[in-house]
C-alpha cells in the first residue's frame, strides 16, 4: 500500500517537539521535512537531527536564513520556501513553522488550507512573554486562518473551543523531549544535598526571581543541604536576576544556550525541577522532566494541574509567592529521603498512561488518516 505523503517544517525552537513525533511516524508516512535555522545559529542542531534519524527513512533538509526577520530579504526567503513546500504536492502540510510576521498571509495564498495542520503551543499567550500584544494578534490570526488545529494540553484545548468554532482538533500531550542518554553516571540517593533544578530559556514569566527569593530564605534560616541550578539563555541576567544572588554558592549557574547534547547531564543528577511561573499555555519543560523522572514542584496555576498532583507526582505552591515556594522547598529537603521513591514512582505510571510514544502516536495517526 503507497504511503501518504506529508510535507513538515518546523523551525529549530520547535525541533525537540516535532523531532521524535516525525521519527515515530517515518514508518507510516512518506515525510518530506524542512527544518529551518534561525540567522546566525550553529550547525549543533543540524547534527544533533541528523544522528537521530540516521536509521530513518525521512527526506530532510535544512534551510539557514540569511537574513533576519526584521530585514527585508526575509520575505522573499519564506516565500521561496513555502513554494518549495507546494512543489511537494503532498497529500498533507504539517506547519509548525509560523514565519512571523506574514507566514499566515503567504500560507493562505499558496497551499490548500484544508490540506494543512498548524499546532499551536500557545491559544492563550502568558503575561509577561515577550511582545505579549503581537503574539496574541498573530495567534488569533493563525487560529483563524486554519482548520486543522494541533494542541498540547486539555486546558488549552479548551480555551480553543470557547474562542472558536468549527475548529477540527487533535489534542495530545507533549512527546517526552528525548535528548538521549547522560554521559556520566551517578547514584543520587548518595548526594548529601538535594538539588533543585529549572531549565529552559529564562523569560519573564516564568518568574524565577521567585526561586532565587525563596533559596536566599532558606539560607538565611540556616538550610544548607541543597542546591539550585539555574540552566537556559537569558538576555538580562546581569541586570535583572544577578543582583538578588546574595549567596552564590548555593546556586549552580549554567546561564546560556544549553546545547542538545549537554541537557541529559543537567537532569541525571538533579532532584525535583522547579516551575514557579505566574502564567503559561503549556510547557515543553516539564516534558523533559517527565522523562528524566524528575518530580515537578510547580505554582498552583490551573494549566498544570492536569499534569501534577500535590503529594503524588509533585508539589503545589502558591503562585507568586517565595515565600510558600520556601517552605515547600524546606519541607522538601527535611523529608527527601522518604517521599521520593513514591513521587518517582507515581510519575512513571503518569507518563506511561498518558505521555508515552506509542499512545500519543496513534492520536496522530488516526488523525492524519482522517484528512
Amino acid at each position: 500500500m503507497e504511503k501518504k505523503k506529508i510535507s513538515w517544517i518546523t523551525p529549530d525552537s520547535f525541533l525537540d517537539t516535532d523531532l521524535p513525533v516525525v521519527k515515530a511516524l517515518s514508518d507510516v508516512y512518506e515525510i518530506t521535512w524542512i527544518i529551518t535555522i534561525a540567522h546566525g545559529k550553529s550547525q549543533d542542531d543540524e547534527n544533533f537531527v541528523r544522528m537521530q534519524l540516521k536509521e530513518c527513512k525521512v527526506d530532510l533538509s535544512f534551510y539557514y536564513f540569511q537574513s533576519r526577520i526584521r530585514s527585508p530579504k526575509h520575505f522573499f526567503e519564506v516565500l521561496n520556501l513555502i513554494k518549495r513546500l507546494k512543489r511537494t504536492n503532498a497529500e498533507l502540510y504539517y506547519l509548525s513553522e509560523s514565519f512571523l510576521p506574514f507566514g499566515v498571509i503567504l500560507y493562505k495564498h499558496l497551499l490548500p488550507l484544508k490540506k494543512c495542520i498548524v499546532p499551536c503551543h500557545n491559544v492563550t499567550t502568558p503575561k509577561g512573554a515577550r511582545k505579549a500584544w503581537f503574539a496574541s494578534y498573530y495567534t488569533h490570526k493563525w487560529l483563524n486562518t486554519f482548520t486543522n488545529i494541533q494542541i498540547f494540553s486539555k486546558c488549552q484545548c479548551e480555551e480553543l473551543k470557547a474562542r472558536y468554532k468549527g475548529k477540527n482538533v487533535l489534542m495530545t500531550y507533549f512527546i517526552l523531549k528525548d535528548y538521549g542518554q547522560p554521559t556520566k553516571e551517578i547514584r543520587k540517593e548518595n548526594l548529601s544535598y538535594v538539588r533543585f533544578l529549572i531549565f529552559g530559556n529564562i523569560i519573564r514569566y516564568k518568574r524565577i526571581d521567585l526561586l532565587i527569593a525563596a533559596a536566599e530564605e532558606l539560607y538565611n534560616k540556616g538550610k544548607r543541604n541543597f542546591k539550585v541550578r539555574i540552566a537556559g539563555n537569558c538576555k538580562n541576567w546581569a541586570e535583572e536576576y544577578a543582583p538578588l544572588i546574595k549567596h552564590p554558592e548555593i546556586f549552580e549557574l549554567e546561564i546560556k544556550r544549553i546545547p542538545n547534547e549537554e541537557v541529559a547531564n543537567l537532569f541525571v543528577d538533579s532532584h525535583y525541577f522547579v516551575m514557579p511561573y505566574q502564567d503559561i499555555a503549556q510547557s515543553g519543560s516539564m516534558s523533559v522532566a517527565f522523562r528524566y523522572n524528575l518530580p515537578t514542584i510547580v505554582s498552583d496555576i490551573p494549566q498544570f494541574k492536569e499534569f501534577v498532583k500535590d503529594g503524588e507526582t509533585g508539589y503545589v505552591f502558591k503562585t507568586q509567592d517565595s515565600h510558600a515556594l520556601a517552605e515547600k522547598m524546606a519541607w522538601i529537603i527535611e523529608n527527601h529521603k522518604s517521599i521520593y521513591p513514591n513521587l518517582c514512582a507515581n510519575q512513571r505510571q503518569f507518563v506511561t498512561d498518558n505521555m508515552s510514544l506509542e499512545a500519543i502516536t496513534k492520536k496522530y495517526i488516526t488523525y492524519f488518516d482522517k484528512l
